[in-house]
């Protein structure tokens, strides 16, 4: 009997491993007929092996209770009134004519720069910060934030300004990984600082975001981000901000 024809849906279960022994030996037979596809797979393996890479910090981790199947289930089960809200917006904004609909349209698009990288920081603040750091040391953590951003990264020191260095683990983020270091004080608050590298925006002035009860700072300088955020004042925030700005200008010009 002819074997079925190999399908792209084949070349990625044979990248998977998902193809039973006797299809598996079907697409590896096509392989070796069809160097074409043989590119495509070998492609696909350099991408999933990037992935893993670049995850696999977090790729063990168990998903967050918000994440889960039971969650997303019980949220679709709650009236959807936030889409008779977002239609409501949607009206609103074109009823106010082209210029206030293209406003909109812009506040909807994915942002990026800093805006991205403060979002992102507050996003990974909200998902780590209740959790024990990873139980790395001091020299292995930097050796895996700076292998992982392609650039050595220091852990900046806030001792001076009541902060004790609690770790740090790697994060996903939209833009790529980055590290993230988080640091308590006595009465046992926490904020964090994050790193990672920035594609647009690679020098830009500090700027101040506040969502909810999570805030702080964020900037950009020789083509890495940083952001420090927790859920203290912008007033506590700012000096601390501003020391690790200090502390990164310093280990630039060394």
């Amino acid at each position: 009997m002819k074997p079925a024809p190999v399908v792209e849906e084949d070349l990625h279960a044979f990248v998977d491993g998902a193809l039973d022994a006797a299809r598996r030996k079907e697409v590896q037979d096509h392989l070796d007929r069809d160097p074409d596809a043989a590119t495509a797979v070998t492609r696909l393996i350099a991408q999933r092996q990037l992935l893993r890479s670049a995850f696999s910090p977090i790729v063990d981790e168990p998903v967050p209770e918000r994440l889960q199947l039971k969650t997303l289930l019980a949220q679709r089960r709650e009236p959807p009134t936030w889409q008779w809200r977002l239609a409501a917006a949607v009206l609103i904004a074109l009823g106010v004519g082209s210029v206030g609909g293209w406003q909109v349209r812009d506040r909807w698009e994915p942002s990026s720069g800093i805006a991205a990288l403060a979002g992102e920081a507050r996003s990974s603040y909200l998902a780590y910060a209740a959790d024990a750091p990873e139980d790395l040391d001091r020299e292995r953590l930097l050796r895996l934030v700076s292998d992982k951003l392609q650039r050595p990264v220091e852990i900046p020191d806030l001792s001076a300004a009541g902060y004790r260095f609690a770790g740090g683990r790697l994060v996903a983020t939209v833009h790529g990984p980055a590290g993230m270091f988080f640091y308590d004080r006595t009465d046992g608050t926490r904020m964090a600082v994050m790193l990672r590298p920035m594609a647009v925006e690679k020098e830009a002035p500090m700027m101040a975001q506040t969502t909810g009860a999570v805030g702080g700072y964020s900037w950009a300088m020789r083509g890495l981000g940083y952001s420090v955020v927790g859920t203290e004042s912008p007033t506590t925030l700012h000096p601390v901000a501003d020391e690790v700005r200090r502390q990164a200008r310093e280990s630039a010009s060394i």
